[in-house]
């Protein structure tokens, strides 16, 4: 086994094997004994590259040499040197070489780099568009070799404020964040050979999963008094959410013609999994379609009150309807909770439904059947059943 330090010769560096392909780190790093700091970093496809660890004013640094055999040994040595003398005259060599290339700050970096990617590669690039905005303000301007850990400890300990007695944003919330920038120290890690000081940062416990459903009754107050709505395209809209269990920003979003009326179905392009989905209309859902006025110059569905655009999240028209239905705890109730009441539902009455996990995965279109699982809130009536059930099992063994 090769040792992680000893005296570099070309034969030797060339010798070195490859980092396995199952190792965690992404190189094997091995040390010179000729010259302190010296390093060679082997990685999984047999590249290897010299760098120069070294530390300055109680931090370490590291600046990368090359790679071999582009830089033979003797080459990286004399580099290496040079380095060394600048660094006991008080000159970093890595800052020296990045203010001549122009190290960006945290901001440019997202709006130039990280950002221009994740529109080419994430569907919700904008949802980090805007956390960026919102709560990595105080990072933005810090040069990114300069940003340290405590920077992004800063941004976790403002969002978790309290007001009023509770934190301004929930866990999930400042979690989300956070990732965001451990995310973009990699990139800026892997582009800029800037070490990534956000992975020091622990994200927070999530305990605020919402677990309330609505029961079938519940469920049906809610569609009565949403088709009683004055405004028909919010409470349609709403109506249709808690009969189809889809996601929110997906229904609202649908327009006329993504309805194939002579399949009685309501198809989505492009959902939050990346794949389509296709609704399957019911008598209800085409009757409560059909009696939605269509609005000129708006293909939009639930057509809004703004030129060829859908309603709002109408979320104080929700209020009002939940009001209406006699609804306990309605603040406990959203959007969300329709797509979270259908599966329960479904799952808890399977004896009249014949609904299955499989066949509710699909409804939901859920990529992974964990997904749906955590949807299956089982009713206190069923619950009952089942332990009535078992009870009648042993009675039949006697």
């Amino acid at each position: 086994m090769q040792k992680k330090k000893f005296k570099f010769t070309n034969a030797a560096i060339r010798s070195l094997p490859a980092n396995p392909v199952d190792s965690k780190s992404t190189e094997c790093e091995y040390a010179d004994t000729e010259i302190i700091g010296l390093k060679c970093l082997s990685g999984k496809s047999g590249n290897k590259r010299w760098m120069l660890r070294y530390t300055m004013e109680g931090r370490k640094h590291a600046i990368s040499l090359g790679r071999f055999p582009d830089l033979d040994v003797t080459t990286a040595r004399n580099i290496a040197k040079k380095h060394k003398v600048k660094i006991a005259e008080g000159i970093n060599p890595k800052t020296q070489r990045d203010g001549y290339y122009g190290i960006p700050t945290v901001g440019e970096f997202f709006s130039q780099t990280y950002l221009p990617l994740a529109q080419k590669r994430k569907k919700s690039w904008n949802d980090d568009a805007q956390r960026f905005r919102d709560f990595c303000g105080c990072i933005a301007t810090i040069p990114y070799d300069k940003l340290k850990a405590i920077d992004v400890q800063a941004i976790q300990n403002q969002m978790m404020v309290e007001v009023s007695g509770e934190s301004k944003y929930k866990p999930a919330t400042c979690n989300r964040a956070i990732a965001l920038v451990k995310t973009m120290g990699s990139l800026a890690e892997r582009l800029l050979d800037i070490p990534n000081v956000a992975s020091r940062v622990s994200q927070l416990p999530e305990n605020n999963m919402r677990t309330r459903f609505c029961s079938v009754d519940e469920v049906r107050r809610i569609i009565k008094e949403s088709l009683a709505y004055h405004h028909k395209p919010i409470g349609a809209y709403i109506a249709m959410l808690f009969l189809t269990g889809c996601r929110a920003s997906e229904m609202r979003l649908r327009k006329w013609k993504d309805i194939n009326y002579q399949q009685r179905t309501l198809t989505i392009d492009k959902t939050k999994n990346g794949s389509p989905h296709v609704v399957y209309l019911t008598d209800m859902m085409m009757t409560i379609l059909d009696d939605i006025p269509k609005v000129a110059g708006n293909e939009f569905i639930f057509a809004g009150t703004k030129k060829n655009r859908p309603v709002c999240a109408s979320r104080w028209a929700f209020d009002l309807i939940k009001e209406r239905a006699g609804i306990e705890n309605p603040n406990e109730v959203v959007f969300h909770t329709a797509r979270h009441s259908i599966a329960s539902n479904l799952l808890s009455h399977a004896t009249e439904t014949h609904a299955d996990i499989r066949s509710v995965q699909e409804l939901l279109n859920h990529k992974s059947i964990q997904s749906t699982m955590r949807y299956a809130k089982l009713s206190i009536e069923r619950q009952r059943q089942t332990s009535e059930s078992m009870e009648t099992l042993l009675e039949n063994i006697q």
